[in-house]
């Protein structure tokens, strides 16, 4: 297996497959010297084997792409995430439908406004994910029917054509909580947009503490490993069958 760093390891990783060996390919780490990273002691160096036992969330970092600008997100963060699917905006409702019927999509799709929307029936905040369910008549004027929050009680809004935005479709499928959109492979490196932060699109950036158990010293001890430290690493439970039995014999003696 191809070594990997141990950050895009850890974002990969199925935790029901732990405990997982890991073997350190190349790194920052040299001559079996102890290093702090964050508060957490650690030695690791280009050879070593690692038995990771268990991986914790500790923080979201959140990006702007565009200025560079980020803030930290708790675990806990109650905020709904929607990727961006294309790199342009419609003006109006109408557009947007037309848009849709040119690709050959089917209805419903998810979409957003950058700017709020008044209606009579509520606000509809902006960069707020609606799903827009059909087009129909609605007391007299062709309308985009939308359901506004999928968690709690729906709320159906008919929000005419000739609305204006900008718009910006969003990809098919439910807003995402923030542990659901790091969970998921497909939305791994994509924008996204949140209406509880104040940008329009952004990045999501995890960092993992990892309980790892390890030599040192002649001994065996339990660290507590960053996953952003600078090290690459190869899966010793990919492809190398015969070598585990060993490794597991080296772990628990």
């Amino acid at each position: 297996m191809e070594p990997v760093s141990l950050q895009d390891f850890v974002c990969a990783l199925d935790p029901a497959s732990l405990p997982r060996v890991l073997r350190v390919c190349s790194g920052v780490y040299f001559q079996g010297s102890i290093y702090e990273i964050s508060g957490n002691e650690c030695c690791l160096s280009t050879g070593d084997l690692i038995k990771v036992t268990q991986v914790q969330l500790q923080k979201v970092v959140c990006e702007n792409p565009g200025t560079g600008h980020t803030i930290e997100l708790d675990p806990n963060f109650q905020g709904l995430f929607c990727p961006l699917t294309g790199p342009r905006s419609y003006g109006t409702l109408e557009e947007l439908v037309s848009a849709t019927i040119r690709s050959s999509k089917q209805l419903p799709i998810w979409f957003m406004s950058t700017h709020r929307i008044d209606t009579k029936a509520r606000v509809v905040p902006q960069e707020q994910p609606l799903m827009l369910e059909t087009v129909e008549m609605h007391l007299g004027t062709c309308s985009a029917r939308c359901v506004l929050g999928m968690e709690t009680q729906p709320v159906i809004l008919h929000l005419p054509l000739s609305q204006k935005g900008p718009f910006w479709e969003l990809e098919t499928g439910a807003p995402r909580t923030l542990l659901q959109a790091l969970q998921d492979p497909a939305l791994r490196g994509l924008l996204l947009t949140c209406s509880s932060l104040p940008w329009r699109s952004l990045t999501l950036q995890p960092q993992y503490e990892i309980r790892a158990i390890m030599q040192i010293f002649s001994s065996l001890k339990t660290a507590a490993i960053p996953s952003v430290a600078q090290t690459q690493d190869e899966d010793l439970a990919r492809g190398h069958q015969e070598q585990i039995r060993y490794v597991q014999q080296y772990f628990y003696p």
